[in-house]
């Protein structure tokens, strides 16, 4: 749920509210296999692939000139899809990480990290009602919120997906904090433009669409971030919200990969009241979160080859153990009439 001043809706009868959840148990960890480092490096980690791989790749960035590691990147047939500055004991260095196919490559050299924000699940947003500008301080009245998944509009153009009650909806109908950027600590980092599409305004459906920054070397990526250190999940499709199915979420507040189980029909009445009372359609799990992952993705467990599946959007808690709630994906693609993005 957004970190606001106040809360976008709060429930009554039920200890419970529509903000998010506390840690729940870490998912079948995948991370990176440390691998042999090329002068200039001094951090080559490979996932789902091995170090003979990516030794070549990874000489080809440490040799490159300054500001050529993306082009040494993309030359080999690898998508750089994010850096950052890593400042280690004062000298300018930069993490980028990249991808091919489900294999994932980080790679620490000298220099400057190029901008390569682009729209991913699991990042940190702001919402804010004035305007937004990247690098400069956070408007006052701002909620932060988490990223949910990338989706293609009939139209061929993307979007992408956070929880409806981040942005909030003032008495005159229009939307509360309507402009929204990805968030670099303590800044705003990429910003994102105006609230596309806001579902509650008509339906009983917590989710909104935003735009993608499109530009040249700012790539799409179907992925759920899971920060520098450890490697994204690649998303793979959608899946059915069947209850006992194993899944995990991640946001902003809790971390990534907080899991749990769908509950099953023990859940329907929680979740009838929930619609009629929070005027949300959701399924509930057994996972918890806290206020600050509203809007993040929720997915099947991740696969040994590092997929997963998308299922929905962190809407709301409820219960004294604070569990969490999603925003079915299927219903919002219907309406929004798009499809999950998966890269193609």
């Amino acid at each position: 749920m957004p970190f606001a001043p106040r809360p976008a809706r709060r429930l009554t009868g039920v200890a419970g509210a529509l903000c998010l959840l506390g840690p729940a148990t870490a998912a079948a960890d995948s991370r990176y296999t440390r691998c042999p480092e090329p002068a200039g490096t001094s951090v080559v980690g490979a996932a789902r692939t091995s170090c003979a791989s990516v030794e070549g790749v990874a000489r080809a960035v440490a040799t490159a000139p300054a500001g050529g590691a993306v082009s040494a990147l993309t030359a080999a047939g690898w998508t750089p899809y994010r850096a950052l500055e890593a400042n280690v004991r004062g000298a300018a260095q930069f993490d980028i990480v990249a991808l091919r196919d489900k294999a994932v490559l980080r790679i620490r050299r000298r220099g400057a990290a190029p901008d390569l924000d682009g729209f991913s699940a699991g990042r940190e947003l702001v919402f804010a009602r004035r305007a937004i500008v990247g690098g400069e301080r956070i408007p006052g009245g701002a909620a932060f919120c988490t990223s949910a998944f990338t989706v293609k509009l009939s139209s061929g153009s993307l979007g992408g997906l956070s929880a409806g009650h981040c942005a909030g909806e003032r008495r005159n109908g229009t939307t509360d904090r309507r402009n929204a950027a990805e968030r670099r600590p303590p800044a705003p980092g990429l910003v994102l433009g105006r609230v596309q599409r806001y579902l509650p305004r008509s339906l009983p459906l917590d989710a909104l669409l935003l735009p993608v920054p499109q530009g040249t070397g700012r790539t799409t990526t179907a992925v759920v971030d899971r920060g520098i250190a450890r490697p994204p999940w690649i998303v793979a499709g959608v899946a059915k919200t069947t209850g006992g199915r194993r899944m995990c979420f991640t946001g902003r507040t809790s971390g990534p990969d907080r899991c749990g189980t769908l509950r099953g029909s023990s859940a329907r009445p929680l979740e009838r009241f929930l619609a009629i009372a929070a005027d949300a359609v959701v399924r509930c799990t057994t996972s918890r979160a806290a206020e600050g992952d509203s809007g993040g993705p929720a997915y099947t467990r991740p696969r040994s080859d590092g997929t997963v599946y998308a299922l929905g959007i962190t809407t709301l808690v409820t219960g004294s153990r604070n569990q969490m709630c999603f925003t079915p994906l299927a219903p919002v693609l219907k309406e929004l009439d798009a499809e999950l993005f998966t890269g193609t």
